[in-house]
């Protein structure tokens, strides 16, 4: 698989991920848990789907009696070192094996085989996830990224030229660019400082406008907290100041940021 496939997945994980979380709940606080996430985040991960009874199991391991049993059910609980009989007679038990003292106790009280649950079966799910993934890149890499990006550009292919923006941003580890910043249809997304005074700004700031298929750049650091800047984001987007980058230069641009950025890191 390409270094551009995995760096999809990668971002992929962390999407579903962040869909996951706001829908687990607590015991003192049930929700309901988006299911259809979490199976398309599992479906990443190195567990295996398994139906018992009325109990949707995902384990990983090979040897039956010392797995990771994962049950996709509103709790997220994660067993191991444990089989999948174990986890559906607790988890679901028929009347004739509520008859023994041994299994009662088993039912009620897990915590002898209990790894986590909820956010932290979540979280155990994603890295178990993302260690699948091979994310080292070379320079020829980032040069096709770049290069996709101003394919699409130039053919208007929205979805192709987002996706594009969307490597870059995860590669550069640039932020979205908070409401009260954005102007005219404009996503944004920047590269986050917090500056001697507290001041939260952004820069590089990567603008983007679906409608038009206009992307540009503003190299300065921006605070969307200040009414003059927010003046300059909102003139470059309408047009009226020139952008430091705009067009088929961005994508070089974010191409030598990541390259810099590698090379000081090696």
């Amino acid at each position: 698989m390409s270094f551009k496939d995995n760096l999809k997945k990668k971002i992929l994980i962390h999407r579903l991920s962040k869909l996951v979380a706001p829908t687990i709940g607590s015991p003192r606080h049930p929700r309901k848990v988006d299911k259809e996430s979490m199976r398309r985040l599992l479906a990443l991960s190195p567990f295996v789907m398994e139906k018992q009874r009325d109990l949707e199991l995902y384990f990983r391991g090979g040897e039956p009696e010392v797995r990771e049993i994962l049950v996709l059910d509103n709790e997220l609980p994660l067993y191991g070192n444990t089989s999948l009989d174990d986890v559906a007679l607790r988890r679901s038990p028929e009347l004739k094996e509520m008859l023994s003292i041994r299994n009662i106790i088993k039912i009620l009280d897990d915590s002898d085989i209990l790894i986590c649950r909820g956010e932290d079966t979540l979280r155990y799910v994603r890295d178990r996830a993302l260690e699948l993934l091979d994310l080292h890149f070379e320079e020829k890499d980032i040069e096709e990224i770049a290069t996709d990006g101003v394919q699409a550009l130039a053919a208007g292919d929205v979805d192709a030229v987002v996706e594009t923006l969307d490597l870059f941003v995860d590669l550069l580890a640039y932020v979205p660019m908070p409401e009260t910043g954005l102007a005219n249809g404009y996503i944004m997304y920047g590269k986050p400082h917090r500056e001697e005074d507290g001041k939260k700004t952004f820069g590089p700031l990567i603008m983007y406008n679906s409608t038009t298929n206009t992307v540009k750049l503003l190299k300065a650091n921006v605070s969307p907290a200040e009414s003059a800047e927010r003046d300059l984001i909102r003139d470059v987007a309408l047009g009226e100041v020139e952008p430091d980058e705009e067009g088929h230069s961005v994508f070089r641009f974010l191409k030598e940021e990541v390259l810099k950025n590698y090379k000081a890191c090696h």
